[in-house]
């Protein structure tokens, strides 16, 4: 994944901490009562420095690690699809020059060439 998962890691913190600060003025526990009623919400900036509630850390640390797990998956299954798509390409070149070797020999031996099919002909 390379640089690009520096990248999603630095998104994925910073949804993180607007859900934290969206969650501390909310109040804790939103509909799904995810954060303990009796957790202290609190988000304060005490002299440029964000402090949040141990709870609502330990929340927003649990969504952010399984967003960043969601995205490893997800790009894993992209790299997997386009290695896919590219053996395809490479088995679809090679029914090609099958074809045209083949139309080669029937021009040779003075038969008349047969059409390749047009829906294959931008794979060429």
């Amino acid at each position: 994944m390379g640089s690009d998962s520096g990248l999603w890691g630095a998104v994925v913190a910073a949804i993180g901490l607007f859900g934290a600060i969206y969650t501390g003025r909310r109040g804790p526990g939103g509909p799904k009562g995810e954060i303990p009623v009796g957790a202290a919400a609190e988000v304060v900036e005490i002299s440029g420095q964000l402090q949040v509630s141990p709870a609502i850390w330990q929340d927003m640390q649990g969504k952010i690690t399984k967003l960043e797990q969601k995205v490893d998956h997800l790009t894993d299954l992209m790299e997997q699809s386009v290695s896919r798509e590219n053996r395809l390409r490479e088995l679809l070149r090679a029914a090609m020059a099958v074809i045209r070797r083949a139309n080669r020999r029937l021009d040779a031996a003075g038969q008349p060439e047969e059409p390749v099919p047009a829906d294959l002909t931008p794979y060429g």
